[in-house]
């Protein structure tokens, strides 16, 4: 790509610092010491907004193909005012920067194109140019022509330049001059002595919270830079279209022999998994081996060997020339990873059965699904080269996640685990209280009752219903939030309706 877009970009600088300007307030007044509240979809709908307007500035039009990004972006958007898990707000606001990157990428260059390999480079480059472009709402226009000079802005120039003389001299002047006066006259010296204790430096500072000034231009210095800079490296970089092929050339016999030996051991362990784990349960198990201690041990060594066979079958596709039994092969690996992937995930269940959910086998059990839905798309790209294979693993995960941070975890986990408490003094009361978000305390209010625990339990959900309303007290339309206006009315459904209704 020639430089016609930062040409463009520069010559209506005014107009995109304005912009720019303009979105680092709105940045300012919605995020600042608010990371969650009301106003997240709101500059999220502003970042959408503010970056159709300057494509269109620069003549670029809204591609087909973008609607899936926009309302990917939004939902993540409105999913952060939906939860107060800290989990999600951070990475939906990851998501959201790299499905912009993905959608501006898409306005300008061939990405229908690239390939597995060319999305994760350029993505690398995209990010690089971003950072390297912060200093370009300084860069000079080089003008060419001298009889360009306006001979009125000068005139204004330098009459600024002359008055500005004056007011130094004058206040060197009154310095000497005003002790006189003082000394001379008790009235004005009053007078004086009043105005420079109203602005004494020290005062000033007592009264204004610095800490408070510097955290706000710092947020706005962001929130504007950080658009114009993403803008003026998106027109600099030149990240093209299609890739040079470069097909594969190391013999296929090389990746027969490697793929038919992984293949011949991953066949062997997928056999047992179907035997001993899937169909025979506690039949066959060594001795001293309960099924629950069988089912967990191996769990985080499958997710391992799965993450290598990824990588293992997607390198092997690129630089093996192509070769069907090769294909069938990596395709025999594939098959045997998603029964790996099946039997992670079965052990994990009947762990959980065991000893109940938390965030952390939630997170393990969405990842596991994700897994096996790329896995598929891998072993359809294996015969058909020209499956759109990373465009397809976005889909899959952004979905997959989008529809993670909207189910509200902590409620869920709250509710299995108490509905699963054969007696609800044997509830893990601290898991919920210390460990999960605000967005388990309607569960937690309305599942338990209590008369039904003992009077430690009781005292220590007192407690912690209690600091759900000094907490969310003195929240204001800025920072309102869903999850916490639900926890704030079961805080209070708990405390007077409860305990003291």
């Amino acid at each position: 790509m020639d430089n016609i877009f930062i040409n463009r970009m520069r010559e209506n600088r005014r107009w995109y610092v304005e912009m720019s300007l303009i979105f680092g307030l709105l940045f300012t007044v919605c995020l600042y010491r608010n990371l969650s509240g009301i106003t997240f979809p709101v500059i999220t709908a502003a970042l959408l907004m503010f970056s159709v307007l300057f494509l269109k500035k620069n003549e670029i039009q809204i591609q087909k193909g973008s609607a899936p990004y926009f309302a990917g972006i939004m939902l993540l958007g409105i999913s952060t005012v939906l939860t107060d898990r800290g989990f999600f707000h951070f990475f939906n606001s990851v998501g959201i920067v790299l499905l912009f990157m993905m959608l501006m990428a898409h306005q300008l260059y061939r990405d229908d194109e690239w390939g597995f390999e060319d999305y994760v480079k350029k993505f690398f480059t995209m990010a690089g140019t971003w950072i390297g472009a912060l200093g370009e709402p300084f860069h000079r226009v080089k003008k060419t022509d001298a009889k360009t000079k306006d001979p009125a802005k000068d005139a204004r120039r330098k009459q600024t330049g002359a008055v500005l003389c004056g007011v130094l001299a004058a206040a060197v002047m009154l310095m000497m001059i005003i002790p006189l006066l003082m000394s001379s006259d008790r009235i004005f010296s009053q007078i004086f002595n009043s105005i420079f204790r109203f602005f004494s430096p020290l005062n000033l500072l007592r009264k204004i919270d610095i800490g408070n000034i510097i955290g706000i231009c710092l947020t706005f210095a962001f929130g504007m830079f950080a658009l114009y800079a993403f803008f003026a490296g998106l027109f600099k970089m030149n990240l093209g279209g299609k890739t040079q092929a470069n097909p594969g050339k190391i013999s296929p016999a090389t990746g027969i022999a490697f793929a038919g030996m992984m293949a011949a051991v991953y066949v062997l362990y997928a056999g047992i998994q179907i035997l001993f784990l899937f169909l025979r349960l506690d039949q066959g198990l060594p001795d001293g081996v309960t099924y629950s201690q069988y089912a967990r041990e191996g769990f985080w060594q499958l997710l391992l060997v799965s993450l290598i066979n990824f990588g293992t079958v997607l390198v092997c596709v690129r630089i093996f020339a192509d070769n069907r039994i090769l294909k069938g092969l990596l395709c025999v690996i594939s098959g045997c990873t998603c029964i790996m992937i099946l039997s992670a995930a079965y052990r994990m269940i009947l762990y959980v059965r065991e000893y109940g959910l938390s965030f952390l086998r939630v997170l393990v059990l969405w990842f596991l699904a994700v897994l096996l839905f790329i896995f598929a798309g891998i072993i359809y790209s294996i015969f058909r080269s020209s499956f759109r294979l990373f465009r397809y693993m976005t889909a899959v995960v952004s979905v997959g996640y989008i529809l993670l941070s909207l189910s509200h975890v902590d409620a869920g986990i709250a509710a299995y685990n108490i509905s699963g408490a054969a007696d609800q003094n044997d509830i893990d009361i601290y898991y919920l209280t210390d460990m999960l978000s605000q967005d388990a305390a309607p569960q937690i209010s309305s599942l338990i009752d209590p008369e039904k625990v003992d009077d430690d339990t009781r005292l220590t959900l007192t407690f912690y219903f209690q600091n759900i309303r000094e907490e969310n007290s003195e929240t204001g339309i800025r920072g309102w939030n869903l999850a916490r206006h639900e926890a704030m009315k079961a805080s209070e459904d708990w405390i007077f309706g409860k305990i003291y209704g």
